[in-house]
């Protein structure tokens, strides 16, 4: 749980407990006074709201941070726009990377020794493969 998640829980109870207010005051004989507490409650749940989402990208660097350590590489850094939100696969055309420095799409693909090795995703052959060897899980 991080400090955003515990924030919004908090805020969304303020926000709930102000709305409540608002209602009980729109009953009684001062229905004005419950403009700025609804005005202040919807405040409050977009303050959650904003905080729902900070705890969501934390939560996405820390895996993402979690699967380059995994795969003994160094964090990735975002070069741009494109390749912050397809999660590093793919590079837009306003990337400050040199174009050698991109990543081939299709590199994979062309190295594939066989259309079922590329789309078993290296587990299985065609039985016409020259090679037929299976890709090591340790990779």
């Amino acid at each position: 749980m991080t400090h955003y998640l515990r924030r919004a829980r908090g805020l969304i109870a303020s926000a709930t407990l102000s709305s409540s207010t608002a209602a009980y005051l729109a009953t009684t004989s001062t229905p004005l006074w419950a403009v700025p507490v609804v005005y202040v409650a919807a405040v409050l749940a977009w303050c959650a709201q904003w905080d729902y989402g900070n705890h969501r990208r934390v939560l996405v660097e820390h895996e993402q941070a979690r699967r380059a350590a995994c795969r003994g590489a160094a964090p990735l850094v975002p070069c741009c726009s494109v390749w912050r939100h397809s999660g590093g696969t793919v590079h837009g055309p306003d990337c400050a990377l040199p174009p050698d420095t991109k990543p081939d799409p299709t590199a994979e693909l062309n190295s594939a020794c066989c259309t079922t090795w590329f789309v078993a995703r290296g587990d299985q052959h065609e039985t016409d493969c020259p090679t037929r060897t299976t890709r090591s899980s340790a990779a």
